[in-house]
């Protein structure tokens, strides 16, 4: 055998090729715990580590409202506020807004189908603030801040899919929503607005004092680049300054309102970082699991050979060549599982990505980065030296003179080393323990979300938006008109029990927060926020939402006819108290109400977050603007199933119409707790396989101390020892390793569990009914993995084990 490092790759291969259950279990095992980390710290990296996609990103903020009583909100800027900020703040490098009050749709027409783009309004500043420039032609200038200016720039994707590259659609024209729009620049490829989201295209915001743009109307979004040498705290001092001026010069407009910056990095990952950093954290368990089990296989490997490494002593191998082969071997087992990790890595993304919930930051920018090889090839070295330390050293220390005296008890590797590999395998069941309360946790509240009290009933109810162009729908009237006959058509098919629509679904977020003014007991005028909704058709009758007092809106609800409105119960006792809403008139920005009803709670979100709400019927405001309506049909078959049908009535009522975001109540329901199902399926993952490895841990342990233990047990069995004492013995040896386990990993589950306060509902962190249940599940499987070991045990025949050598 040659003297060399080769030479003893070359024998560890071969050795190892003589063990392929060894070398299996061990690779496999490490290729879980490496794969998991990899893939997990590539979505890591994306979302947060890494910088967002724009030059210079750290010295980008967003511009939020908030006020006094709620310093930490993030409210919309008034179109009529932003120049004084943009031109009164000088550490701005540049500034800009953007509308993602709502998403903005348009149908584009000509050159083949209608089809519904994603348009996101901004104002001149916006892509210079980002640092984008475009691919072609220019962007918006300021002078063309204005809502007729006729204006757009494409997506890279969109110039693609609509003009098949053609270079020369700049000056050129496309239709949206049946207006004519010039074309004035096309974006680079790869250019996304981690606020607006990938959209289709830009158009221009308008910033033009009147209209939407007062003082009292907060409904865009601000960013802003600092100059370099400018700090957050300065520029918001600066900032500070604008809004104290604007206070003093308008007090009714600001009283108890101030602006915020706040890093924009912070500002879109925040809601992320928690879950990931949890999850990174289980997978790191995940990872130290598998290092554990395998140094616990090559430990009890490395025992088991201790008569041939002194055999190969006392003919002459030194102690270093015993070193370098047996570091050889372990080498080759961790490359082997690093090889297999990048392959679980690689498709782990995949995986992550196909369950990446929207509400995950920058999700869409999550890839399987090969620099994170590195960090793979880096674990993989150092579980090398790890695994391969602990046999090496034994080696070094082995007497061949005593161990070759000592027979057959040389092999059983001492005292010391039965109980290095007890106290890996309690390591492991502590480990299991914590992911198994963190999963538990998360369970519980996943159960809890999806049995919130949301108010209405989401079961077969289809949901679909439809957009009326301005162009072609520019009065009042006709929206009314074609809403009304669209609904009509609808409750006309065959597997339709009814139908309705509203400005904004439940359980979807806050949408129109607006002014509650009303009249107190003593005659005096009061007000409260509450969330606007624009209903029409049976839109409470579809959704099952309790109508409590008074009546619903009926046909005869007009334009002519005095405004009503419903409201819901907890507006009711806010505002009115034990007294009688029905009757009673309130107020808001757009006029004045007669309440006619009052209907149940309904959850603005799913968590089951309820809020005042005011309903107003689109018979009588539509004319108020062009409200983008939502529809809710409920069905008397799978809902998905009725979407051919009504897209035929709608396109029969007009065929240049597109039936947007077509999904079902319990889809729109799904996408709101898509993180918890994301961060629940991953710890289960991660929770199964630390139960796993600790169950073979466990059983790997107790079936070597069986095989090493022949002759003791022979002898047992001789003296009288009975089957059920054998039994009780082996199994009493892992009942004592898998309980020191489990109290430490108890005590550990509970000294971290704090860190999940943030990502469970409606459970306790330290919920007793997790920690006593992952303990019993835990115990039931250590006791399940010494069934095995033990019945082996009681089966050894005396004869046969006192003549074994």
């Amino acid at each position: 055998m040659a003297d060399n490092p080769l030479g003893d790759l070359r024998y560890a291969l071969r050795t190892l090729i003589k063990q392929p259950g060894f070398v299996t279990v061990a690779g496999f095992t490490l290729a879980l715990g490496i794969g998991a980390n990899t893939a997990i710290f590539s979505v890591l990296n994306s979302v947060i580590l890494n910088p967002l996609p724009y030059h210079d990103a750290g010295r980008l903020v967003r511009i939020y409202n908030a006020w006094e009583g709620d310093p930490d909100a993030k409210g919309f800027l008034s179109g009529i506020d932003f120049p004084y900020f943009r031109d009164g703040v000088e550490g701005f490098e540049s500034a800009g807004v953007l509308y993602t009050y709502r998403e903005t749709g348009r149908d584009l027409t000509g050159g083949g189908t209608a089809q519904r783009v994603l348009a996101l309004p901004v104002s001149s500043g916006y892509f210079e603030t980002y640092r984008a420039t475009p691919l072609l032609g220019r962007t918006f200038s300021p002078g063309e801040d204005r809502a007729d200016a006729g204006l757009v720039i494409l997506s890279h994707r969109l110039w693609k899919a609509h003009t098949g590259e053609d270079p020369d659609i700049v000056s050129g024209s496309i239709v949206l929503d049946g207006v004519a729009h010039t074309v004035i620049g096309v974006m680079r490829p790869g250019f996304v607005d981690v606020i607006g989201g990938d959209v289709d295209l830009w158009v221009p915001q308008d910033l033009e004092p009147g209209g939407w743009n007062n003082r009292g109307n907060h409904y865009l979004t601000g960013i802003a680049r600092l100059k370099p040498g400018i700090s957050l705290e300065q520029a918001q001092s600066q900032i500070d300054a604008v809004q104290a001026g604007l206070e003093a010069e308008f007090p009714d407009s600001y009283e108890n309102q101030f602006v915020r910056l706040v890093p924009l990095h912070e500002d879109v990952v925040g809601g992320s970082s928690a879950v990931l950093f949890v999850l990174m954290g289980a997978a790191g368990l995940v990872l130290l699991i598998a290092c554990v089990n395998v140094a616990n296989l090559f430990l009890a490997r490395a025992a088991s050979r201790t008569k041939e490494i002194a055999i190969r002593t006392a003919l002459g191998s030194g102690r270093g060549r015993l070193v370098s082969q047996v570091l050889s071997e372990s080498l080759l087992v961790a490359v082997a599982g690093g090889i297999a990790g990048s392959a679980v890595a690689f498709w782990g993304v995949k995986v992550l990505l196909a369950m990446s919930p929207e509400s995950l930051a920058r999700a869409e920018e999550v890839s399987f980065d090969p620099r994170l090889l590195g960090f793979g090839l880096l674990v993989t070295l150092v579980t090398a030296l790890v695994f391969g330390a602990a046999p090496a050293l034994r080696a070094m220390r082995v007497d061949p003179n005593e161990s070759l005296r000592d027979g057959t008890r040389g092999n059983t590797g001492g005292r010391r080393g039965r109980r290095t590999r007890s106290l890996l395998v309690a390591s492991q069941v502590a480990l299991a323990i914590m992911l198994m309360v963190g999963a538990g946790l998360l369970v519980r509240s996943f159960v809890n979300l999806r049995q919130v009290r949301l108010g209405f009933e989401p079961d077969n109810i289809a949901t679909f938006e439809v957009h009326l162009p301005a162009a072609r729908y520019p009065a009042g009237e006709d929206r009314i008109r074609f809403h009304l006959q669209l609904l009509e058509r609808l409750r006309g098919i065959p597997s339709v029990v009814t139908a309705g629509a509203t400005s904004w679904l439940p359980a979807n977020g806050a949408y129109h927060d607006w002014g509650f003014g009303y009249e107190t007991s003593n005659g005096e005028r009061d007000w409260v926020s509450a969330q606007i909704r624009v209903v029409e058709g049976d839109y409470f009758d579809a959704l099952g939402i309790e109508l409590l007092r008074g009546r619903a809106f009926q046909s005869t609800d007009r334009l002519d006819t005095e405004p009503v409105a419903l409201i819901n119960e907890m507006l009711a006792e806010q505002a009115y108290g034990d007294q009688d809403p029905l009757g009673e008139r309130f107020q808001t920005g757009s006029g004045e109400f007669t309440v006619i009803g009052v209907v149940n709670d309904v959850a603005h979100q799913a968590r089951g977050e309820f809020t005042r709400r005011v309903y107003l019927a689109h018979s009588q405001y539509g004319p108020n603007r062009n409200w983008a309506m939502t529809y809710v049909v409920r069905t008397r078959q799978e809902p998905a199933a009725s979407f051919g049908s009504i897209r035929h009535e709608l396109a029969a009522l007009d065929p240049s119409l597109v039936l947007h975001r077509p999904r079902t109540m319990n889809g729109v329901l799904g996408r709101q707790i898509a993180q918890d199902r994301f961060a629940v399926t991953l710890m289960g993952i991660f929770a199964a396989v630390a139960l796993a490895l600790a169950a073979v841990g466990i059983y790997g342990v107790l079936s070597y101390s069986v095989s090493q233990r022949v002759q003791e047990i022979g002898i047992r069995m001789a003296l009288g020892a009975r089957a059920p004492q054998v039994w009780s013995s082996v199994v009493g040896q892992g009942a004592f390793v898998s309980g020191i386990g489990i109290v430490a990993g108890l005590m550990g589950a509970f000294a971290l569990s704090r860190l999940m306060r943030s990502m469970v509902f409606g459970v306790n962190v330290t919920d007793p009914v997790v920690f006593l249940g992952v303990a019993a599940v835990l115990g039931a499987v250590a006791a399940a993995s010494g069934l095995l070991p033990a019945r082996r045990a009681t089966k050894v025949d005396p004869m046969v084990a006192l003549r074994r050598e």
